[in-house]
């Protein structure tokens, strides 16, 4: 087995960006998904009620910029040269039952604006923010970034092809959101995977990811297409949890992590 691809997305909830090597830490890959769009409360917005957001995507620039992009056209549609404000001046956001701080960007309201997101802001996650993992499958000084739970997710190409071959049509790991993708040959052998080494690195996989209304999206157009979650869930659902991909933490490990690095298993679940 080897990675066949790696993801990062930068701003939660906007599309990502595909890149051949990443450097592993702990609360995520660098830069993934360290900006969220906020509503008045502080509460995150997400392509859940507003799946026009999938036509966007964000993209780190040079040591502190940050660009949001019409996925369709190329085009900028707004850059910050100074997105990674201090932790000076923090306020109060919300990500499911978490609540934490976090820092608003310059200049944020006008990208909400043209996100048609009113009342809208754009959020960055400094280091001094803390938002711990969920307790039940971490260690309880270990954090995560603006992710709905967990600082990674690892997909496998032979499970969506699977899924695609149910669905009638070819499918794009896009929608999944995944971090890491392994070409691992036969589908739906992550389920059973505890511990995975790629590379040098090492990550835990303490439990499967279950899956909402956003992998129905068209990636780049926010369209919906109801029976890739209707399809999955005849045959992968566990009580009332619609099950794809494996949520991730990472147990260290040296340099960078690249596209092509050897994946191996090193302990199953069920052993």
């Amino acid at each position: 087995m080897q990675v066949a691809a790696l993801y990062r997305y930068p701003v939660k909830s906007l599309g990502g960006e595909s890149v051949t090597t990443l450097q592993p830490q702990e609360r995520g890959f660098a830069d993934d998904r360290r900006w969220m769009l906020i509503d008045g409360t502080g509460r995150f917005i997400t392509q859940r009620e507003n799946p026009h957001l999938a036509r966007y995507s964000g993209h780190t620039v040079g040591e502190q910029g940050l660009r949001v992009m019409e996925i369709s056209t190329g085009a900028t549609i707004w850059e910050s040269q100074n997105a990674r404000p201090d932790f000076s001046s923090s306020l109060t956001v919300t990500v499911w039952d978490d609540t934490f701080q976090a820092v608003e960007v310059a200049g944020s309201t006008t990208l909400a604006s043209l996100l048609d997101l009113p009342g809208g802001r754009l959020v960055y996650m400094p280091a001094e923010s803390m938002r711990p993992v969920d307790q039940r499958y971490a260690n309880p000084e270990e954090t995560v970034s603006f992710a709905d739970g967990f600082p990674y997710l690892i997909a496998n190409t032979a499970s969506l092809d699977d899924l695609s071959r149910r669905r009638g049509r070819e499918l794009e790991m896009t929608r999944f959101r995944p971090n890491i993708v392994i070409d691992a040959p036969e589908a739906y052998a992550e389920d059973n995977w505890a511990t995975l080494r790629i590379g040098s690195h090492r990550f835990q996989l303490p439990k499967p990811c279950a899956r909402c209304i956003m992998v129905t999206h068209e990636p780049e157009t926010g369209e919906r297409d109801p029976a890739v979650l209707t399809t999955l869930a005849d045959y992968r659902k566990r009580g009332k949890k619609v099950l794809f991909g494996e949520n991730a933490l990472w147990r260290g490990g040296e340099g960078s992590l690249s596209v092509g690095d050897p994946a191996v298993v090193e302990g199953f679940k069920n052993a």
